[in-house]
């Protein structure tokens, strides 16, 4: 039986799938994240609770700005003034300039410090900062340093008179940025929210390089990647503090195995609340991305049976509406072929009787009179039969004509059901199409996480983008530009090389499909 340590009067926070809760940030510039446990219940009544700071007056604001700005004139102008003097002599002096030219070199030295300033803090104001301005205009104040310092001789001789000379225009410089702090305060200025602290640079010099590569890179903020670095060390603690515990025989959640996650975590600025909540965050976040994938599956599947469902549903629809049309066709052909055979026997029968008439006629009367009637009446008929004839003939060629109308008409109807049958199949193919697509970044995310539990270093990341790039098409198929363009390098000679390292590995027997990857199961062993 295993037992779990509950800090006293504390429990984690619900689980809360967007946005994804985060540990306290490192100090910078943009608002400071809350942590993922809940404080503590006051004893105190509500009304009772103090309601923050008081804010100083407006006027004492106004008075004591006014009172910074007309000592900062002051100090400045004094400054500048001795400063002339100074670099004016070290400028003949030292430097070598003329007593003319000395004086230039002074005004020079002063006024690029004080112009290097005024536009940085004009910059600041557009919201268009650049760093390089203070950076010049600090390098200038060093240079007026030591210029004031050397203007009496050698610096070492006359430490003293180097000290009070060189102190002004640090002063100066010094009341120039605190003005600049109130400037980017009040105005929130986000450009230099994104700015790098500079004692980061002196306490992680590493890592802050590799913040300030990616920053400068992707064209992303400092607190963004901040918090992005952050979650990656956690989680590779995390997947360290696993294998850790493995090995040492713990079972994950126990008394001994909790006891060192603080430690673990100490370094990534967690309480030890936060560091005994991470295995339910983990387990958490790991849930979650289980019932994304599955949920994933489950609309994949619903969309292909929906689409199998409406293609048999048109083509029942379509046989159905041939089979109407083969039928109708049928018909109106029986209908016209049975029309024309009765006009013809009707104009057959009519001639018939009149011909007889005509012999009875004449039979009965042999005159002449009557042999011109017989010859009148046998044209009359011959007329009337041929009038007949083509009446027969023309609604036969009418009914044709229908019947090839009804004709055309289904084969355009095939024609239609010929073209949904194709969009279907489109359909079919942009639907496997789909299913490819996903499993192929099923395939690239677990591969990422193996690099990433591996600890790839960022060659190894890119010689595996190439790989999955030439498993997917062929060597010959994979050009070195999209290599290239794919790892985010610009050198022939890198694709080149990146490219050759990733056939090697693919001949090793590196297969993301399978997760299998030879160079992690060398690390893993190691």
């Amino acid at each position: 039986m295993t037992t779990t340590i509950e800090p006293p009067a504390k429990v984690p926070a619900p689980y809360e799938p967007d946005p994804v809760p985060t540990f306290r940030e490192a100090a910078s510039g943009t608002r400071p994240i809350p942590s993922a446990t809940p404080a503590e219940a006051s004893g105190t009544l509500e009304e009772d609770a103090p309601t923050g700071t008081p804010d100083v007056s407006r006027k004492v604001k106004i008075a004591l700005g006014i009172a910074a700005v007309v000592g900062g004139c002051v100090m400045g102008a004094i400054g500048f003034y001795l400063s002339f003097g100074n670099l004016s002599k070290a400028g003949h002096t030292v430097f070598g300039f003329s007593v003319d030219d000395g004086k230039f070199f002074a005004i020079g030295v002063d006024v690029a410090i004080v112009t290097c300033l005024i536009l940085d803090l004009f910059m600041a104001t557009i919201r268009t900062s650049w760093p390089l301005l203070r950076f010049l205009a600090h390098v200038m104040t060093v240079a007026s340093v030591y210029f004031n310092a050397a203007a009496f001789g050698a610096i070492k001789d006359h430490i003293d008179k180097a000290l009070s000379h060189g102190l002004m225009p640090v002063l100066f410089v010094i009341g120039v940025e605190a003005g600049r702090r109130i400037l980017v305060h009040q105005a929130a200025l986000p450009a230099d929210h994104d700015t790098i602290p500079g004692h980061r640079w002196v306490l992680a010099g590493r890592t802050t390089w590799s913040i300030f590569k990616v920053m400068k890179i992707w064209d992303l903020p400092y607190s963004e990647v901040v918090t992005r670095q952050r979650e990656r060390a956690i989680f590779d603690a995390w997947t360290e503090y696993k294998a850790e515990i493995a090995k040492a025989g713990l079972e994950e959640g126990s008394e001994e195995a909790l006891a060192r996650l603080p430690k673990k975590l100490a370094p990534y600025g967690l309480t030890v609340d936060e560091a005994l909540a991470l295995p339910d965050r983990m387990a958490r976040e790991e849930l979650r991305r289980q019932q994304e994938a599955e949920k994933r599956g489950r609309d994949l599947e619903l969309e292909r049976e929906r689409a199998e469902h409406q293609a048999e549903k048109e083509r029942l629809a379509h046989r159905k509406e041939m089979a109407s049309l083969t039928a109708d066709l049928s018909a109106t052909e029986g209908v016209a072929g049975a029309q024309a055979r009765g006009a013809v026997a009707e104009a057959e029968a009519r001639a018939d009787a009149q011909a007889r008439a005509a012999t009875a006629l004449s039979d009965a009367v042999e005159s002449e009179e009557a042999a011109e009637a017989k010859r009148r009446a046998a044209e009359a008929t011959a007329r009337a039969v041929e009038a007949d004839a083509r009446a027969a003939e023309a609604n036969a060629e009418k009914m044709a004509a229908l019947a090839k109308t009804e004709t055309d008409k289904a084969k355009a109807l095939e024609g239609i059901h010929r073209a949904a049958e194709a969009e279907a199949g489109a359909a079919e193919a942009t639907k496997r199409a789909a299913e490819a697509r996903f499993q192929t970044a099923a395939i690239t995310r677990r591969a990422v996480e193996a690099e990433d539990a591996a600890n790839f270093t960022p060659r190894q990341r890119r010689v595996r983008i190439v790989a999955r790039m030439i498993l997917a098409k062929s060597p010959e198929d994979v050009t070195l530009d999209e290599v290239a363009t794919a790892i985010g390098v610009t050198s022939g000679s890198t694709a080149s090389t990146t490219k050759a390292d990733a056939i090697a590995l693919i001949e090793a027997g590196y297969d993301p499909a399978r997760g299998f990857d030879p160079e992690a199961a060398s690390r893993t062993e190691a």
